[in-house]
Formats: structure tokens, sequence, C-alpha cells
């Protein structure tokens, strides 16, 4: 029940961010691509804090998801800047 309540919250938070008719009339989709990049760092980030041994608590492993969210974010967004560099 509380996990598919928070599924359709966060599905209605992403649904939120974008902007369709912004999305639609841009020639570089870059929204697509930050939305993407944001929604692996957040399956990664909680798969990797859930099975740290070391994080015993819940507290323990939100805060740890939240910490590996942010690295793999910063991670993908060097990663897409130096696609974009290259490509240009």
């Amino acid at each position: 029940m509380k996990l598919r309540m928070i599924s359709q919250l966060s599905w209605i938070v992403i649904l939120g961010m974008v902007s369709f008719p912004a999305l639609a009339a841009e020639t570089v989709a870059w929204k697509s691509y930050l939305l993407g990049a944001m929604a692996i760092a957040m399956v990664a980030g909680v798969f990797m804090a859930f099975r740290n041994p070391k994080a015993e608590s819940t507290a323990a492993k939100l805060l740890l998801s939240g910490l590996y969210f942010w690295i793999i974010t910063f991670a993908e967004l060097i990663l897409l800047a130096l696609i974009y560099y290259i490509s240009k």
C-alpha cells in the first residue's frame, strides 16, 4: 500500500517537472536527458544504499541513498558534458 502510494507520488512529481510544450519546441531535448539521468541516479542510489550491510537503520539508508544520488548525478553530468564537448 505504502509502496504504491510512493510510486504514484513520484510519477506525479516527475510529470510535473516536465513541460511538454517547452520540450517539444526545443531542438535538443536536454530536459529529457537530465530527467533520465536523475531517474538513473535515484534508482541506483536507493539500490546501493539498501544493499550496504553497514547501514543498519532506515535513517542511515536514506542518508546514504541521498549521498549516492548526488555522487552519481554529478558523475553523469560530467559524462554528459564530455559527450557534448566532443560532439561539438
